[in-house]
């Protein structure tokens, strides 16, 4: 325990030494979390530049109804509406305005506004003969013949004079650049508003309303959801990143070749590198959850259970890179190899953005990944005070953690280090 506590001084040491250590074990969490925080947690909704080109005009003057759409489209608070003027070419103003990328562009055509109202009356008599004749079909026999007759007359001559109004419908053309990630997300706001005004222009009337409430009231922000899945992230990329590192560096400058000639043990040599670790695991957390507050307003706290996921997940990925430093004797090669491991888990787990978010077979990938047990773990200790949900994860990390420390203590061959 001596000779562990001693390597544990050391490696404290080495770490405040080095500049690069400190620099991804807390300068690039804390930048990565005011990012993410802000983009993902501030709890506002986002706005998208939409661009409008209204040609549907008369006398030189936006019609109403497409005037009206506009407005819509500006009270959704999705869009900053600018107004491209209607004698612009669309495709020579691209090409002229290299800035102008990730374009998304609403033409209103000519006549808009006439197929529109049209279309609609087309469909409110149409709908008025399927009632008449629903009637008829349901009523008839409350009827006499007279008023069935009264009614034949007027469907025949409604029909009539429905032949003569076209039944085209109105088109809006939505222009957005293939490069644009966020064009599924305007394009489904766009649909959604198109739905209402087609349904006020043809009269409907909601038939299904949504109410919506939380099962549980909590105070907590959008970025207490996401702290906890940065927090494990971070304390996973330190683990394995920052042990593999280190130990190559170590034998790089023959620090660990000089450790082999003293009475220092290869198991007290694991056992400081797991608690160092495991301490700066604690401050990173410390560190984020006092910056999440300071910055964002954060209210999470750690609870007891969460302080002993966090114990296990900085065990389980610090010994990954024990592992990893042991059995590539290349520095280079257990470098990538460390971030090969450390940075696509760290996005495909489900710690920055929703598993649910990712096709079927991805979903399968990241349930096989520890870091998705770790930040669920927290997820359920720290937000929804639910230990008992975190039985699977206290499980697993503690299988991971007993036998990479076991894979650790084998792997790493003390003698030809």
């Amino acid at each position: 325990m001596k000779n562990s506590s001693v390597v544990f001084a050391a490696l404290r040491k080495n770490w405040f030494r080095s500049k690069t250590g400190v620099f991804f074990s807390f300068l690039f969490p804390v930048m990565l979390l005011l990012i993410f925080g802000t983009v993902f947690g501030s709890g506002r909704s986002q706005t998208y530049t939409l661009h409008v080109q209204n040609l549907d005009l008369v006398g030189g003057e936006p019609t109403e109804l497409s005037n009206t759409l506009i407005k819509i489209m500006n009270s959704t608070g999705s869009f900053e509406i600018k107004n491209l003027a209607a004698d612009v070419d669309i495709t020579d103003y691209i090409a002229e305005h290299p800035s102008f990328t990730n374009y998304r562009v609403l033409v209103i055509p000519e006549n808009f506004q006439q197929k529109a109202v049209n279309k609609s009356i087309y469909v409110r008599t149409g709908v008025i003969l399927d009632t008449l004749s629903f009637v008829i079909e349901n009523y008839g026999y409350t009827m006499t013949e007279n008023q069935i007759g009264s009614i034949e007359n007027g469907k025949n001559m409604l029909e009539a004079w429905r032949k003569n109004i076209s039944a085209e419908n109105a088109e809006i053309l939505l222009l957005t650049d293939e490069g644009d990630t966020a064009a599924p997300i305007v394009r489904g706001i766009i649909y959604s508003v198109i739905n209402t005004f087609n349904n006020k222009m043809i009269g409907a009337e909601a038939v299904v309303d949504v109410s919506e409430n939380q099962l549980t009231q909590r105070s907590y922000k959008a970025v207490d959801y996401y702290l906890p899945g940065y927090i494990a992230a971070f304390i996973m990329t330190n683990g394995i990143i920052g042990v593999t590192s280190n130990t190559s560096e170590f034998r790089r400058n023959g620090v660990i070749k000089r450790l082999t000639a003293t009475p220092l043990q290869k198991s007290s040599w694991i056992m400081g590198n797991l608690v160092h670790q495991v301490l700066l695991a604690f401050m990173l957390m410390l560190v984020m959850i006092a910056l999440g507050w300071v910055i964002f307003g954060v209210q999470v706290i750690p609870s007891p259970y969460a302080l002993a996921l966090i114990f296990m997940g900085a065990l389980v990925f610090c010994s990954i890179g024990m592992v990893l430093g042991g059995v590539l004797k290349d520095v280079e090669a257990a470098t990538a190899a460390g971030n090969a491991i450390a940075f696509p888990m760290m996005f495909l787990s489900g710690a920055f953005w929703p598993v649910e978010m990712m096709p079927g077979f991805m979903q399968g990938v990241a349930k096989c990944m520890p870091l998705y047990y770790f930040h669920d773990g927290l997820r359920q200790t720290m937000i929804y005070q639910n230990p008992a949900q975190a039985l699977v994860p206290f499980v697993i990390l503690g299988v991971l953690a007993v036998v990479f420390v076991y894979l650790a203590i084998k792997v790493t061959k003390w003698k030809e280090l």
